[in-house]
């Protein structure tokens, strides 16, 4: 699905809710267009940051532009976090040290604005850091004044913790220790200063577990029985008494000998073989290991990927994220895999020179340009001369650069979402590819929708289509989409779904001024003087 991408010359102040690619209104594809004093995007949820020409606050908006969270709260910053549907906020502090806080996609305050620095652990824990003056030899923290280069010294007095948006409990500063606790759900693990594993509950009760590694669970022999701890709880886990909620686990299934079992140890399903190793469950699937091969298996215990590669996937929460997975053969060579365990991208390129991104990958060329490779559609036959990632791991969609410094956005079944445009400084996108952020410069800005479930069913497009507009109109009264695809009798290409073309209306009068031509168009307006004809 290839979609034409106008440059506004004229934006307003306020945001225009006009649909300039979607033919008619609720159609899935559309462009909004605004002027802007900041704009960001968060790649996780969609949702946008945004501070008005005239404004000093940010507010929160949606990709069609409808107001999410407005100025009331004040927020003098606001910035998306990396890999996460949340955004740093900051207000006017009296100390101008804890002035920090956290808001949700839609703005529903998460931690308040009252901290030095905010730590996102997971999507359900943060902490909020309280700091108090100290000296360079016992410092956590160092502040620099960028007008006089004077330095100024704290050490953390303690911490606050936020659990589903709720303050649960506080942890001095031996207790808080290096400040990079890890969450297993709604269980949290924090090494101390003494280099301590402790761990708590959701409401930041310590628990009677004494452990030695970060990890949900532990396993022990206590008299010749294998015995496995739930670390977070201290409860012995998958056995009948465990009275552990599995919606506020990470990993509430355990396997052995080939048997699944859940967290009270009822089995259920036994697999094909004995793995030797099952790693978690992500998106509905396990990766499985056997004789040093690896494979994937389903909720049932069902082989969709046979054991018989050297690595699937590279991180376990991509694992078909998009319904597709990355694998390397035994030979070494690099290609992708979709559920039913089809070799759908060419295993052909040594894993050595392939940089892995999920369901993307990069190869750099020996002419310095890069070749990506995509899930759905195998090696695209255009090298950019750079490409770009809203999400490193695991996304949808790349940002591709030409030569000549002109930006594209390109999904992975090879469909040119956003073609090569002047006047573009950059594009960002969100990880699923269906909403885009196109910066011209000068507070302009435009914010697309895609719909990514049509990309999906449509496939990857015709090699060398990248780029290239049909838009031609039949004597028979059809028409041919931009993509090429003709015969099209409505409003909407039947084959990718592409809008039908806007004929332009023949110009009769000045657009500046209203003054009729008549028959003949003038180069110059003879009322005002607007440059109407091309020299």
């Amino acid at each position: 699905m290839k979609h034409a991408m106008k440059r506004v010359s004229a934006l307003i102040a306020a945001i225009l809710l006009a649909a300039v690619l979607a033919g008619t209104a609720g159609a899935e594809n559309s462009e909004y267009t605004l002027k802007a004093r900041s704009l960001d995007l968060n790649t996780v949820s969609g949702t946008l940051a945004f501070q008005a020409e005239d404004s000093d606050y940010y507010q929160i908006i949606d990709a069609d532009g409808q107001v999410l969270m407005g100025e009331e709260n004040k927020y003098t910053s606001m910035r998306p976090v990396s890999s996460h549907p949340f955004f740093t906020v900051e207000v006017k502090s009296t100390d101008g040290i804890h002035d920090e806080g956290l808001v949700d996609a839609v703005g529903k305050v998460l931690v308040p604005a009252e901290y030095a620095d905010v730590r996102v652990i997971s999507d359900r824990w943060q902490a909020g850091v309280k700091l108090t003056p100290s000296n360079a030899d016992d410092k956590d923290y160092t502040f620099t004044d960028w007008n006089s280069g004077e330095k100024s010294f704290f050490r953390v007095d303690y911490a606050d913790f936020y659990f589903d948006g709720q303050k649960v409990g506080s942890l001095n500063r031996f207790d808080y220790g290096d400040g990079y606790p890890t969450a297993y759900n709604a269980y949290l693990c924090v090494t101390n200063l003494a280099r301590e594993k402790v761990f708590y509950n959701s409401k930041l009760e310590k628990s009677p577990y004494t452990a030695s590694y970060s990890g949900e669970f532990d396993t022990a022999r206590e008299k010749g029985v294998t015995i496995i701890y739930h670390q977070g709880s201290g409860q012995q886990a998958f056995t009948a008494s465990c009275t552990l909620d599995p919606a506020d686990l990470q990993n509430p299934y355990y396997y052995d000998q080939g048997v699944v079992r859940d967290i009270q140890g009822n089995e259920l399903f036994k697999t094909s073989q004995d793995y030797f190793n099952m790693q978690e469950f992500r998106n509905g699937y396990a990766i499985v290991w056997v004789d040093g091969n690896y494979g994937v298996i389903d909720m049932t215990g069902r082989e969709v990927i046979k054991p018989q590669y050297k690595r699937v996937g590279n991180y376990e929460d991509n694992l078909f994220a998009y319904g597709y997975v990355s694998a390397v053969n035994s030979d070494g060579k690099f290609g992708f895999l979709d559920t039913n365990g089809n070799e759908v991208c060419p295993f052909v390129y040594s894993d050595e020179i392939v940089r892995n991104h999920g369901s993307l990958a990069t190869i750099q060329n020996l002419d310095g340009s890069t070749i990506v490779l995509t899930a759905g559609a195998g090696e695209l036959p255009e090298h950019y001369e750079d490409v770009s990632f809203p999400n490193y791991s695991n996304g949808r969609v790349f940002v591709g650069r030409n030569a000549d410094r002109l930006y594209c956005l390109v999904d992975m079944y090879g469909n040119v979402l956003l073609p090569y445009t002047e006047g573009v400084r950059s594009i960002t996108a969100t990880a699923d590819g269906t909403v885009a952020l196109v910066s011209y410069g000068s507070r302009e800005y435009s914010i697309f929708r895609f719909d990514q479930q049509s990309s999906a069913e449509n496939g990857a497009a015709e090699p060398g289509t990248a780029g290239e507009s049909g838009n031609a109109a039949a004597d028979d009264g059809s028409w041919t989409c931009e993509n090429g695809h003709a015969g099209n009798t409505g409003k909407f290409c039947s084959e990718c779904g592409a809008p039908k073309p806007v004929e332009e209306a023949p110009l009769t009068a000045c657009p500046n001024c209203g003054y009729e031509f008549g028959e003949n168009i003038p180069k110059f307006c003879p009322e005002c003087g607007t440059k109407i004809a091309a020299e």
